[in-house]
Order: structure tokens, then C-alpha cells, then sequence
């Protein structure tokens, strides 16, 4: 019986943490249930490999307290830097929709919790609770908007520094 107490306790938190994270902000208290149930909590320590670059991919990490290093081998074999998340920040996400390798490797910085969800869990969720899908679909189109803004940025600024040479 304390068993179901306390897994009923880590739903509850998992369910209130969701609800927290831009992921997962205007999906309905009572669907995050669901998500919260397939949820799988992990520890890892300080420089632990979350995930590995070119691995099959099939859950993403949603962090719950930590930070964890993106990185990606470049051309030349080094890692390159991509990001530091933390709390309430997600990786892996691309590997929810698709059934490619992952792009880049996940470290932690720090000692981290993290929640996994898998994809195989999480498309039942979705086909139960569609409107779930429509939020991640927001939020993905988001950081693709982002990306295209950057990568246009950047377009924008090497065609200023070529432009005096061009003269």
C-alpha cells in the first residue's frame, strides 16, 4: 500500500513538473496525467552519457534538475559545443517523430534528474489525447522558426562582411 502511495506522490510531482515546461504548459493538467504515467525517471552524474550521437533514438529527456551539454562531432572529429539545458528543458524530442539515428550526444554537467518519455508509450498517449500532439507541434514549429531566424541572421551577416570585397 505505501508503494502506491509514493507512486502515486511521484505522479503528482511528475504532473505539476510537466505543466511547468514550455513543452508541455498548455496541454490540460488531467492529459499530463498520462504523460506523467509513461514518464521514466533517471539519475546520471557529472559527465555520464545521456544519450549517444549516431545511437537509434527512440525517447526524449525532459531535465528535472541538472544541467546536461549538447554536443556534435564535427567534420574533423571534435565535439562542438551546442547547447547547456537545465531544468524543465528537453533533448531528444526529434527521436519521439522520427525513427532516424540521434544528431547529437547528451552529457551531464552536473548531477541530473531526468524524465524520459519513449515513443512507443508516447504515441498512445497521443492517439488517446490528440490535442497533446497539436501542442508538441507548436512548440516544434517554434524552434524551427528560431533556427530559420538564426540561419538567416547569419545568411544576412556574411553577405555584409562579402559585400566590401565584392566592390
Amino acid at each position: 500500500m505505501e508503494t502506491t502511495n509514493v507512486s502515486t506522490f511521484a505522479l503528482l510531482e511528475n504532473v505539476i513538473f510537466l505543466k511547468k515546461t514550455s513543452l508541455f504548459s498548455q496541454v490540460k493538467t488531467s492529459e499530463l496525467r498520462a504523460v506523467a504515467s509513461i514518464a521514466e525517471e533517471l539519475c546520471f552524474g557529472p559527465g555520464d552519457e545521456v544519450v549517444k550521437e549516431s545511437d537509434n533514438g527512440d525517447s526524449a529527456y525532459i531535465i528535472k534538475d541538472g544541467r546536461v551539454k549538447i554536443t556534435k562531432k564535427a567534420s574533423d572529429g571534435l565535439a562542438v559545443d551546442l547547447a547547456e539545458l537545465g531544468s524543465g528543458e528537453c533533448f531528444g524530442e526529434m527521436s519521439l517523430f522520427d525513427e532516424e539515428s540521434r544528431s547529437a550526444s547528451a552529457y551531464a554537467l552536473t548531477a541530473c534528474t531526468a524524465l524520459r518519455i519513449g515513443r512507443d508509450d508516447l504515441i498512445d498517449v497521443l492517439a488517446q489525447y490528440p490535442f497533446i500532439a497539436v501542442e508538441l507541434l507548436k512548440i516544434f514549429v517554434k524552434r524551427l522558426r528560431k533556427a530559420n531566424a538564426r540561419i538567416e541572421s547569419r545568411t544576412a551577416s556574411s553577405k555584409m562582411k562579402a559585400a566590401p570585397h565584392e566592390k
